[in-house]
């Protein structure tokens, strides 16, 4: 017979409710369910990535200043990749992946008066994989920081085909990552460094 009385339907929630609390059995039978549940769960759904792994979306900010937000906001980064840090940042990057990140920042940074968006995509081409041509294509030119390089590339991390490597130009430091592709040394994914 259904319940039809809110106190008899209170009734069977007090039941089910104080079932584990009835008695030392009924706690203990209750607790080991709960622990095998949670076991049960963990084992079957998926796991977030470990830090220093890929990641797909991490987040970047535009420049400090309000005068320099709208010039770095070519630089708001892309994401992608992330490298695994296999080795000390005391071992060099192979040189290959230096000149690649240099040339890269280089290309980056020049844009002739007229240049349109996909000229400029293309000047890049050489020097950076496909997966990183969508977020590419999104940057207007005009906003791309009037900047220089003014030292030479600077190993952050080396990892298993992958480096992170520092260009430090007159508008902030522009951190790459440059892996080892079948083409050659390609630039993955883009940020300001700090």
């Amino acid at each position: 017979m259904p319940i039809r009385t809110h106190r008899g339907r209170a009734a069977v929630y007090r039941k089910v409710w104080g079932w584990p609390v009835r008695s030392p059995a009924h706690l203990a039978g209750t607790l080991l369910v709960a622990v095998i549940v949670a076991v049960g769960l963990g084992t079957v759904l998926p796991r977030g990535h470990p830090v220093g792994t890929a990641r797909t979306a991490p987040s970047h900010s535009p420049g400090a200043t309000a005068s320099a937000s709208a010039s770095t906001t070519a630089l708001a980064g892309a994401g992608g990749h992330r490298a695994t840090r296999a080795t000390a940042p005391s071992a060099p990057a192979p040189a290959a992946a230096l000149t690649v990140a240099r040339s890269w920042v280089q290309a980056f940074l020049t844009v002739r008066k007229g240049t349109t968006s996909e000229q400029w995509v293309e000047q890049l081409r050489p020097f950076t994989t496909d997966d990183l041509f969508p977020q590419l294509r999104s940057i207007d030119p005009a906003n791309v920081p009037v900047a220089q390089i003014i030292d030479a590339p600077r190993t952050v991390s080396v990892g298993a085909g992958s480096a992170e490597v520092d260009v430090p130009t007159t508008a902030m430091v522009v951190r790459l990552l440059v892996v080892s592709t079948p083409a050659g040394w390609r630039v993955a994914s883009y940020e300001q460094a700090g």
